[in-house]
């Protein structure tokens, strides 16, 4: 077990760090679309002529989008559950952010060694976007109803999914501490069930929004769906909160299907290059695919879904059976 005093130490080194990572996964997913789709994207370093009025780089750009909604006024509709309606984000962004202290770097355990780490990490990541469902769904407009109802109803496919996945980590590993998992010296998870990893990937496309399961918010047809009545810092808190659930995701997928590249802060550079490619491969699922209708997605997402996860709860049988961890 950890130092409490190196425990809370890197617990606070690492708000920051998780913010501003977090910032760049979302500046990487939007310049990785743009450079697919032929166009330039948020420029990391801005045009010479430019620079005077709009700074050196756009690297920050998610971040100047999420400080301009604490900036605007806050609208709360009559029509909504204000109470709800008001605690929604401030409940959702606090669960995405609790998730980052039981999601290890190499060589900073935080809070990923306590024996339930796992599930620890799990409700938090869910009640997120419960939180975000129940917001949508206190506001009073139709829009954004119409929005809840498509996120709950992805929402019931992916967890399923996402439940599997950590099963099959907890499984093969035999236990449910995030940082026994990353430091186990075996074979990665990847390489011993890639379909759990395949499974983990789809769930994190239906959690994050992307193409082709962006439907709750669809601009095009229902204004912004979940998000439509909120504005000012409400909506900002909401940004935030993707930008949290981003960072947790790719980290979640890479402690346990990386592993065990997490026992010494030298894997650091690894965990980086591991990050980026993890945001490349969502950004190439993203331009590639239309936005889906709703039928469509319960019909093939829920299909895709329940084939990995078969396929994941089979491997984990073999792998107990065979005994192709050594611990």
């Amino acid at each position: 077990m950890p130092d409490a005093l190196f425990t809370t130490i890197t617990a606070i080194i690492m708000i920051p760090v998780a913010f501003f990572l977090s910032i760049i996964y979302l500046f990487l997913l939007r310049k990785f679309s743009a450079r697919f789709q032929w166009r330039v994207g948020p420029v990391i370093s801005m045009y010479a002529d430019l620079k005077p009025l709009l700074g050196r780089s756009r690297i920050l750009q998610p971040l100047y989008d999420i400080l301009k909604l604490f900036g605007k006024d806050t609208v709360v509709p009559s029509v909504a559950r204000k109470t709800l309606f008001k605690a929604s984000p401030y409940l959702a962004l606090a669960c995405a952010f609790g998730a980052i202290f039981f999601i290890p770097l190499p060589g900073v355990p935080l809070l990923s060694y306590l024996d339930d780490s796992l599930v620890i990490a799990s409700y938090l990541l869910i009640a997120a976007v419960m939180f975000t469902i129940l917001g949508a769904a206190s506001s009073g407009s139709p829009w954004s109803a119409i929005g809840a109802r498509r996120e709950s109803e992805i929402f019931l496919v992916y967890e399923i999914g996402f439940v599997v996945a950590l099963f099959a980590a907890a499984m093969t590993y035999g236990t449910l501490s995030i940082w026994t998992i990353a430091t186990t010296s075996s074979l990665p998870l990847l390489l011993l069930n890639p379909f759990a990893a395949v499974l983990l990937f789809l769930v994190m496309i239906g959690k994050l929004g992307i193409k082709p399961l962006d439907i709750a918010e669809a601009e095009t047809e229902i204004v912004g769906g979940p998000y439509t009545e909120y504005s000012g810092k409400y909506l900002g808190m909401l940004q935030l909160t993707k930008g949290f659930l981003f960072y947790d995701m790719v980290g979640l997928f890479i402690v346990l299907f990386l592993a065990p590249m997490f026992g010494t802060a030298l894997w650091i550079p690894v965990y980086i290059i591991s990050a980026i490619v993890v945001v490349l491969f969502l950004s190439i699922v993203h331009v590639l695919h239309p936005r889906w209708k709703i039928d469509r997605a319960m019909r093939s997402y829920g299909l895709l879904i329940a084939v990995f996860a078969i396929l994941a709860v089979i491997m984990v049988a073999l792998a107990l059976s065979y005994n192709w961890v050594v611990v």
